[in-house]
């Protein structure tokens, strides 16, 4: 089957998180297993910027936005084997932040992603690219199936392709107000509570949902979670009207970059069958960090966005327990001010034990993986996580709050099975404690290298989720 691949931001070219690299993973991944795909994202000035080539092309793609027409250059690359478009307009993506401000999101994203989506519609037309599938991510690209219904003028294109949209967080639904509809030039008559209205606003993430032929969402957990009124943010009632083509499919991770025997960013590689290189890899985060760990210290890592959702509300509340543990504390990451302060009056009130570094840093990134024995993922909620699989690909016992994904793709002591990391239900500094103190207790004991092994053999590449996809995607064209 041939694909069109619709994102706000694919790795490496643009991201904030999750979203960036699905989209940058899974396409690829598909592409491998013979279903060709082509991606669209904005051009921002983070892909203009970064170091991978963008090729400038002879196409430009104008559009109606409400009573104006705007022209985007269309901007291109096939590196990695997988020919992506990239939508420029300055005016609308040359921007700091692809979203937001640090105080506020940008006032027009509805108009800039509007405008986005319209072009990726035209130029899929313009290359006569005739998909068998479109595939949407999230809000951004919540009215592609009206778009490809309509066409950019809203008079009726006449859908031929299939369309999938993918949930990768229901918190983030793209809101605006009903006023903002002329935007879209779309027919009166498409503007109703069966599509995209909602409580007398226009809802973008609801216009994925109720256009497209199949919702997926990023695992089984989450897909269960947003059924309800306390995970659905609304939107539960209406994912339940849709069971019938709605799915979760767990993510994975590019194990080729996630590879513990090549990985460039390791002071030494490790394996499975030989792990002796991790203690390297340990000594080196230590003096990296400025963090005092002895032989007998565990190291207990974070890498994440600083942001409600991730737990650090109740990593406070833990915080001065497991100091009086033999571990140290490492964290990775920026976000919300009041946790980057946070974060930095720990390293200072506790020097030595806990080491900071606020921002976003690849290298460090890997090796902190490699060189921490146990990574702390306590989020409120999480669709899927992918830091998790990068944890146990390099022997690093994860400790998570049993949510969505985390909950899908932890196996703790208590379930019976062969372990691959370590849950707690409640949501609370104490629970996460209780956690952290059996993972420290499993480090202990001579069951350690038995679990490490197993946790760095298991399957969590894109292959295996790719393949679930087309199996789906299959089924719902008709193919078996």
């Amino acid at each position: 089957m041939k694909i069109a691949y619709i994102a706000s931001e694919i790795s490496p070219y643009a991201s904030t998180g999750g979203l960036a690299e699905v989209a940058g993973a899974l396409p690829l991944t598909l592409t491998r297993l013979g279903h060709p795909v082509t991606r669209f994202m904005p051009c921002y000035r983070a892909a203009l910027e970064g170091t991978r080539k963008l090729n400038s092309t002879d196409l430009k793609i104008t559009v109606p936005v409400g009573m104006r027409s705007y022209t985007a250059d269309i901007v291109r690359t096939d590196d990695g084997g997988t020919e992506t478009y990239f939508i420029r307009r300055d005016e609308f993506f040359d921007r700091s932040q692809l979203y937001n401000l640090p105080d506020r999101d940008y006032e027009d994203n509805f108009e800039r992603f509007v405008f986005f989506q319209k072009a990726v519609v035209a130029l899929i037309d313009r290359l006569s690219l005739k998909p068998d599938l479109v595939m949407c991510n999230d809000w951004q690209t919540g009215l592609i199936p009206y778009f490809l219904e309509y066409g950019v003028q809203g008079k009726r294109r006449g859908r031929r392709e299939r369309c999938v949209f993918t949930i990768h967080n229901i918190a983030y639904q793209g809101i605006y107000p009903d006023s903002d509809y002329a935007l879209t030039n779309l027919p009166f008559n498409a503007y109703s509570v069966d599509t995209f209205e909602y409580y007398g606003k226009l809802n973008c993430m609801k216009a994925g949902i109720t256009g497209a032929d199949l919702v997926t969402t990023v695992s089984p957990g989450y897909a269960r979670e947003v059924l309800t009124p306390e995970g659905g943010f609304g939107l539960d009632g209406l994912l339940r009207s849709v069971q019938d083509r709605f799915v979760g499919i767990l993510n994975g991770i590019d194990t080729d970059v996630w590879n513990t025997a090549t990985d460039p960013h390791l002071p030494a590689p490790y394996t499975a069958a030989d792990v002796s290189g991790k203690s390297v890899c340990r000594r080196s985060l230590s003096a990296k960090m400025s963090v005092l760990a002895g032989e007998t210290t565990a190291i207990v890592a974070m890498i994440s966005r600083l942001v409600d959702m991730k737990g650090l509300d109740i990593v406070a509340e833990a915080m001065p327990e497991l100091m009086k543990r033999d571990v140290v504390f490492v964290l990775l990451g920026s976000g919300q001010k009041a946790y980057e302060d946070m974060a930095r009056e720990w390293a200072t009130k506790w020097p030595g034990r806990v080491g900071v570094l606020i921002g976003y840093n690849a290298p460090l990134a890997h090796l902190i993986q490699a060189g921490a024995d146990i990574m702390l993922i306590p989020s409120r909620s999480e669709p899927c996580g992918l830091t998790q699989f990068c944890s146990q690909r390099y022997g690093t016992i994860p400790v998570v709050h049993s949510v969505g994904g985390l909950a899908d793709t932890i196996v703790d002591p208590s379930e019976g099975e062969q372990p691959t990391g370590f849950k707690f239900k409640e949501y609370s500094g104490a629970a996460l404690v209780e956690a952290v103190d059996r993972a420290l207790s499993m480090l202990r004991s001579p069951i350690r290298m038995t679990i490490i092994k197993h946790m760095m053999g298991l399957d969590v590449s894109w292959r295996r989720a790719a393949a679930r996809y087309v199996e789906v995607f299959d089924r719902m064209l008709g193919l078996k």
